[in-house]
């Protein structure tokens, strides 16, 4: 009897593998019947198609995401969210990147609809809140109930990677005063990566030129932003190191090539302008979706740690130099110390004169430019704690505790708002519970001033 084992083992194996191979067969053309309908715009056949692949292989996740797409082009939205649903409870599948970034944008309009209509409830979008610190926060209902700004919108992609960014417009109830904000949805999250003026616009090469003022001399200045997309920012362009793109960016201002100004955000915020502006929205292309690497902007990885801390120290000499050199009241200290675990020192350096309330920010370099990772106003306690969060507390002249608590956040390479609390209910006893956290770096310990020769001793020179 032993000795047909083996061979009935070998039977078996045969059997299964062929049955594995037919099924893949049938899959493979349903999958390719189903791409041929899309192509054709046949969408009714292409749904049958992968419904009947899904029935072959309940757990193929390229057939479900093709599905969402074939009902969202048939004009079939809620279908289209019940299968993006069912792609996220798929027991025992774990998403690749690419897959979880479709998923993402065929789930655009429901996440743009949440995060605009949480923003016209609550005031918050993403790490942004623009009610917290009003006395009479716990009473509204809607921003409607501002008494202070109104409250304006429009969806453009104006950074060229294929998907809307959120523009808020506001503009104060009591004076001629406006301005706006770019947010980019990453990860299904509103960021702050802008901002626009009253005078501001966007160039079809998507560059973002601010006009303004001077105060002192009464000249008109304009300044010309490119997006970042590994830090998910507008940096502003050097005039030395990026005189090309300045100067397209005012030619195609002059040849009337923009893509949106200031004075076309002009859509009241409200849920049924929300429903309408989501309902138009066109959605990138999840063919196009692959694999990014954020880290290339002007980054280079082959640098080696001593080339990188020496390019390091000239790209933050050079900021403390034109920094002081306008703001010669300043009086500025700063620590040295790397508190986003990427192995490069980052720069926090405290502003103001000898007293109890100080300004802070955090910079980090991005090859040769540099960029802020968190900032504050005037702040009368700054606290790093162990897990590299950050908070910054200022006591007003009510006796009232206005709070700022950021996490840093790998994805955008900065520090993320998660909480900011003045008036909510419940904000004090949040704002407890974080000073109770184990601290790691204060306000108090930022002792050195900030001189070039200071700043090479911290960099071992």
């Amino acid at each position: 009897m032993k000795k047909f084992i083996l061979p009935l083992v070998l039977v078996f194996s045969v059997v299964l593998t062929g049955c594995a191979n037919i099924k893949s067969m049938r899959v493979n053309a349903q999958m390719k019947s189903a791409q041929k309908y899309l192509l054709e715009e046949d969408y009714e056949k292409a749904i049958v198609k992968l419904e009947k692949t899904i029935a072959i292989d309940p757990k193929n996740v390229d057939a479900y995401i093709l599905l969402a797409k074939a009902y969202q082009e048939a004009d079939m939205q809620e279908e289209a969210e019940e299968i993006i649903d069912k792609i996220r409870d798929i027991n025992g599948v774990r998403l690749s990147s690419i897959q979880e970034e479709k998923v993402r944008v065929l789930d655009s309009k429901r996440i743009y609809s949440e995060i605009l209509n949480n923003f016209y409830k609550t005031g918050i979008i993403g790490d942004v809140d623009e009610l917290y610190w009003l006395d009479y926060v716990n009473e509204i209902s809607s921003l409607e109930d501002d008494h202070i700004k109104y409250y304006y919108f429009t969806l453009e992609d104006v950074t060229g990677d294929g998907k809307d960014e959120i523009i808020i417009g506001e503009k104060y109830k009591s004076s001629s005063s406006e301005f706006g904000y770019i947010c980019e949805v990453i990860k299904g999250r509103a960021v702050r990566i802008g901002y626009i003026d009253s005078y501001g616009m966007f160039t079809d090469n998507n560059l973002l030129v601010n006009s303004f003022v001077d105060s002192e001399t009464k000249e008109e200045k304009t300044q010309v932003f490119g997006y970042y997309a590994s830090i998910a920012d507008f940096l502003i362009l050097d005039k030395d190191k990026h005189s090309k793109e300045i100067d397209e960016a005012k030619e195609m201002i002059v040849n009337n090539k923009i893509k949106l100004k200031f004075d076309d955000i002009v859509t009241p915020l409200n849920p049924e302008n929300i429903k309408e502006a989501v309902d138009k929205m066109s959605l990138k292309d999840i063919d196009s979706i692959d694999e990014e690497d954020k880290s290339s902007d002007n980054e280079e990885s082959s640098t080696t740690n001593n080339k990188r801390k020496k390019k390091d120290k000239e790209v933050y000499e050079k900021w403390r130099s034109n920094f002081f050199k306008i703001n010669e009241e300043y009086d500025g200290r700063f620590e040295l110390m790397d508190i986003t675990g990427d192995n490069r020192d980052e720069l926090i350096v405290k502003l103001g004169d000898d007293g109890d309330s100080y300004s802070y920010i955090i910079l980090g370099t991005l090859g040769n430019e540099i960029y802020i990772l968190a900032a504050s106003g005037n702040s009368d306690d700054f606290r790093m704690f162990e897990d590299n969060s950050i908070l910054f507390v200022s006591e007003n002249g009510d006796k009232s505790k206005q709070f700022e608590y950021y996490k840093y956040n790998r994805d955008i390479r900065r520090f993320y708002m998660e909480k900011a609390g003045q008036h909510r209910e419940g904000d004090l006893e949040y704002l407890d519970k974080l000073l109770e956290k184990k601290v790691k770096l204060t306000g108090d310990d930022i002792d050195t001033e900030l001189t070039k020769e200071n700043l090479d001793v911290a960099f071992g020179d």
